[in-house]
């Protein structure tokens, strides 16, 4: 189990894929995963995920009866319901009555064993919880977007469809068609029954795709809420009000904003109250779930959510407990995990940036100064203490950015004056193969291929074979670079004179990592682990080697340590600082995995994320503690000492 954890990012465009019980536990739809949060405390927490559906989780929802408020009720696009106990994190049932993918579930407020669901067809089916059967009905041709049954009349259920209608069917008649309201033009994506016993009012939300979302001034259209109530002689439903709400209008109340959109820099996509008597709202965006106190219109907490892969979290050397998060949702997140007032206390930086962020790397020294690289080649750096927007290095790669570094600088940025060159450069090496060497204060000047001074200084005359990834050893001694072909070419610093070649691996190497260097041992400090698409994990010591270098390179075939237990490629690693010569690392099999390398020993394995890993740190204050990301949209914080298994499965 995890401590701490970044869930992913709500499913966006679902009309009710959130809901809360009594309890205090929020669940909602994040790709093809359930996630429950504890909302109840002052602050909030991850608890667990309900995992099974296949495809996209399309809609939630609890049963707010006695005794059933940890049971809920989950529809996807791959066209199944679920049934779970939330409280024991396990399915109880799964039905497949629908033949095309389901866009809305609703568990009836009234009838603890109805729960009502709508497909893309404009098939509804009602599912009676504790016998099992199902019954069909078809009131219109159309495409359901979202469903809502009535909290006074068990059988009234209001069906929302794509094209702008909206029906009362009356499910114990076989779906009748009980009334039919028109007044919207888009999408009904939200309705609302009043909650008030004999006032029988409903309240829909059409997509409006002309709200300028990000904008407090002109521009947007606004958004309309249809109100139909019961007409006094009961003889049908009147149109009643029609209201333009606009954020851009000062006449509208604090209230109404805070109710209908609580951030004007992202779309609310659900929102329901915190418990009957408090004055609480948990709104659900498309990058945050927010708490809100109704009574002050403050805001209680916040909890960031995760929308791609975590490519890569590291941790700042300078500032202590600065995590940043390099995520597929062309973000950068910095989260200071050792803050005591918010938990999830967490910045997101997006200027300059229009791709997925692949590479991050913090200045050695420097603090705040974060370099970024991204999947469309570009290289920057940040200053997260600043609100200006990153530096841009003029210089793209071609492809992919998979590894940032900054060590000592070679020519010809070593050239020069003392005060003219710069303490540190930064290099990135990416998909297309090769490595530049960029110059931090002058990110405008071309950056430098660094193949150049290697065929210079080693009299190299045929083509190298593409580079994969960098390391420099912590005292800017030599640098380790792997290649496509599965070598690992060691080069002494500055001029970059080949020290030996590691043949070992076979395959394309993903993950090079030097030992820290403080407070441990001299005879570990030449220690350099690898990673590659094959799934053992070598470690080798080049201590003599840097210390004497040899007349010419030498050819390395055995490793100091071999360490096997992965059942995929590996994908990423981290030394302790805390400990000496325990190394953790990720792998596509899902796992990952703590090792003792002089006993050539697993410790602990963790097995809590779904699908493959892609991102690893230890954290610099907390020996027992590790953070990990990956495919599953998550980051997940987690202890070395309270995992059940020892080797991945």
């Amino acid at each position: 189990m995890h401590e701490r954890s970044l869930p992913a990012s709500p499913n966006w465009y679902c009309s009710r894929c959130s809901d809360l019980n009594s309890d205090g536990l929020l669940g909602f739809g994040a790709k093809n995963i359930i996630y429950l949060i504890d909302v109840s405390a002052s602050s909030c927490r991850v608890v667990g995920e309900l995992v099974g559906h296949r495809d996209l989780v399309s809609g939630f929802s609890f049963s707010h009866h006695a005794g059933q408020s940890h049971i809920c009720v989950s529809s996807s696009s791959d066209g199944s319901l679920r049934f779970w106990d939330a409280a024991a994190r396990s399915l109880i049932r799964e039905y497949a009555a629908h033949q095309t993918a389901v866009t809305a579930v609703h568990w009836s407020p009234v009838d603890c064993n109805l729960v009502v669901s709508g497909d893309e067809k404009g098939v509804v089916v009602c599912h009676w919880y504790h016998t099992g059967d199902t019954a069909s009905c078809f009131p219109e041709p159309r495409s359901i977007f979202c469903l809502s049954c009535s909290p006074h009349t068990w059988s009234t259920v209001a069906v929302g469809y794509k094209d702008g209608m909206i029906v009362l069917i009356d499910v114990s008649k076989k779906g009748e068609v009980m009334h039919r309201l028109r007044g919207h033009d888009d999408e009904i994506h939200s309705l609302a029954w009043s909650p008030v016993a004999g006032e029988d009012a409903l309240c829909s939300r059409p997509e409006d795709s002309e709200v300028s979302l990000g904008s407090s001034v002109g521009g947007g259209k606004g958004c309309y809420l249809a109100v139909w109530k019961q007409r006094p002689d009961s003889e049908g439903l009147e149109h009643s009000k029609r209201k333009r709400f606009d954020d851009a209008k000062a006449a509208a109340s604090e209230e109404t904003r805070l109710r209908l959109r609580p951030q004007l820099q992202r779309e609310t996509l659900a929102s329901c109250p915190l418990a009957e008597g408090t004055t609480d709202s948990v709104g659900v965006q498309l990058f945050q779930i927010k708490c809100w106190d109704l009574s002050t219109l403050e805001c209680c907490w916040s909890l960031p959510t995760l929308g791609g892969f975590v490519y890569t979290l590291t941790f700042s050397p300078v500032g202590t407990g600065c995590l940043a998060l390099g995520v597929g949702d062309n973000m950068i997140r910095v989260w200071n995990t050792l803050t005591t007032q918010n938990q999830y206390d967490t910045r997101s930086f997006w200027q300059g940036i229009k791709s997925k962020v692949t590479a991050l790397s913090w200045h050695p020294r420097k603090e705040g100064w974060l370099s970024f690289g991204t999947d469309d080649g570009k290289v920057g750096i940040y200053d997260v203490f600043s609100n200006k927007p990153p530096q841009i290095s003029s210089s793209y790669h071609r492809k992919t950015v998979y590894t940032l570094a900054w060590g000592p600088p070679v020519p010809p940025l070593s050239f020069g004056a003392a005060e003219g060159k710069p303490a540190c450069s930064l290099y990135s090496c990416a998909g297309e193969g090769v490595i530049l060497q960029h110059d931090p204060s002058k990110l405008s000047s071309e950056a430098s291929d660094i193949d150049k001074l290697i065929r210079d200084t080693n009299d190299i005359k045929h083509k190298l074979s593409p580079h994969t990834d960098l390391s420099w050893k912590p005292d800017g001694k030599a640098v380790a670079i792997g290649n496509e072909d599965g070598c690992i070419d060691v080069y002494l610093a500055p001029d970059l004179k080949l020290l030996c070649s590691i043949q070992q691996h076979h395959k394309i190497i993903n993950t090079l990592r030097w030992h820290p260097e403080h407070s441990s041992p001299p005879q570990l400090h030449g220690l350099l682990a690898s990673g590659s698409s094959n799934a053992i994990v070598y470690v080798h010591d080049l201590r003599s080697i840097i210390e004497d270098p040899p007349e010419g390179p030498l050819v390395l075939t055995e490793p100091h340590r071999r360490l096997c237990g992965h059942t995929s490629k590996i994908t990423g690693m981290a030394w302790s600082p805390h400990h000496d010569a325990r190394l953790v690392t990720v792998s596509y099999d899902g796992t990952a995995q703590v090792w003792d390398v002089l006993q050539e020993a697993p410790v602990s394995n963790y097995q809590g994320h779904t699908g493959y890993l892609l991102s690893v740190d230890w954290s610099p204050v907390d020996p027992d503690v590790i953070w990990t990301g990956g495919k599953d949209f998550t980051v997940q914080e987690w202890r070395v000492s309270k995992q059940e298994f020892t080797k991945p499965p």
